[in-house]
């Protein structure tokens, strides 16, 4: 009995994988597709380019480790953006929250004076905090005044930009080096996050990385916020009713959104680049890339993480090819977004699904009436 018990766990775990990973993956496939008939119009094989892309970004140690490098923002990115996403929340802004908690961690790191590793540690806190205020200022907005979210976080990016881009234009500017380069003073090297292996840039973000993704399984599975935050999402009108107070489950949200996507821009700053430079975010896209991975992963946390590596192995593989073959980088663009097109087709179907049961709920209920 308690073997068939147990074989039928098994068999339901199994499903419920499937059921999980299939849409993904059959989006992906259908992505290299999409990229196999530009590759063709480019004038080269699909099976060779895909071959080189592949082993040099996964099968190589070296394109390995830059891959998971580059993964590292990434991954913090679609937590942050999961997080929000699955109570309801449509956070457009961690690209900003990114910004203003790296650049505030930067310039603590540059100013408090004291021991290195403490100060690397007050800064990252620091950095936490402005990310989460600065993701709070959208919640307040929409709680107080009715201001989109959506609106209200993608403009937030903007001014999160244009902020620091004149700090490091005009007060806070590196004067030592390159006169043209917008960027501040480098950090102390007694800050810097330690590398895994000397000979590479993986660095220790990538362990800060999966322990955030830890966090988030042990949050959405195991508290009461997380299953507050899931039922806001599913339905609101049924989580207020249940007793649920959903402005503090959107503060917290946001808040907490705001934290994991500063970690994201801190951790690149403290470990690869060791200064902030200007547009050093928006031109990596890394929140953008971080909210497709957790829409592909349908905002599973350890869905998210693979997904996250694989979409930074396509744009190290891409400009690998490009160096290699002459094949254009925009053909890991144009993957990337045919997968999260793909994916995001059965978004587009449960919505409508929804309002046309909305509609036909209403119907019914002005027959009766």
């Amino acid at each position: 009995m308690s073997q068939k018990l147990s074989n039928r766990r098994i068999t339901s775990g199994l499903h419920s994988a499937w059921n999980t990973m299939r849409q993904p993956l059959i989006a992906t496939i259908l992505g290299l597709l999409v990229g196999a008939v530009v590759i063709l119009a480019c004038g080269k094989n699909p099976l060779s380019v895909y071959a080189e892309m592949f082993d040099k970004s996964f099968l190589k140690s070296y394109y390995l480790f830059s891959t998971l490098t580059r993964a590292t923002p990434i991954i913090l990115c679609a937590m942050a953006t999961a997080i929000a996403w699955r109570a309801g929340y449509i956070n457009i802004g961690v690209e900003g929250q990114m910004i203003i908690g790296a650049f505030a961690a930067t310039v603590s790191a540059l100013f408090i004076p004291g021991s290195p590793i403490l100060i690397a540690i007050i800064s990252f806190i620091i950095g936490m905090v402005a990310g989460a205020l600065y993701a709070l200022l959208p919640a307040v907005l929409t709680w107080k005044f009715r201001v989109s979210m959506v609106i209200c976080t993608l403009m937030l990016d903007y001014v999160a930009s244009y902020i620091t881009s004149y700090f490091v234009t005009y007060p806070l500017k590196d004067v030592s080096g390159d006169g043209l380069a917008l960027q501040t003073a480098q950090l102390d090297p007694g800050m810097w996050l330690p590398r895994l292996t000397p000979k590479n840039t993986l660095h220790f973000g990538f362990i800060i990385a999966i322990l955030v993704v830890v966090f988030m399984v042990f949050i959405t599975k195991k508290t009461v916020f997380g299953y507050e935050s899931k039922m806001s999402g599913f339905n609101p009108s049924f989580a207020r009713y249940g007793g649920t107070k959903q402005v503090k489950v959107m503060m917290i949200t946001m808040a907490l959104s705001g934290a994991i996507a500063s970690l994201a821009g801190t951790v690149e700053i403290f470990g690869l680049k060791y200064r902030y430079a200007d547009s050093m975010f928006t031109s990596t896209s890394y929140a953008w890339t971080g909210l497709m991975a957790a829409l592909i992963a349908n905002l599973n946390p350890v869905g998210m993480f693979f997904v996250s590596i694989f979409l930074a192995g396509l744009q190290i593989g891409g400009s690998a090819i490009q160096r290699s073959l002459g094949i254009p980088l925009e053909i890991s663009t144009i993957i990337q977004c045919c997968i999260t097109l793909f994916v995001s087709v059965k978004l587009v179907f449960n919505f409508i699904k929804k309002r046309k049961a909305k509609s036909t709920a209403a119907e019914k209920g002005g027959e009766k009436a």
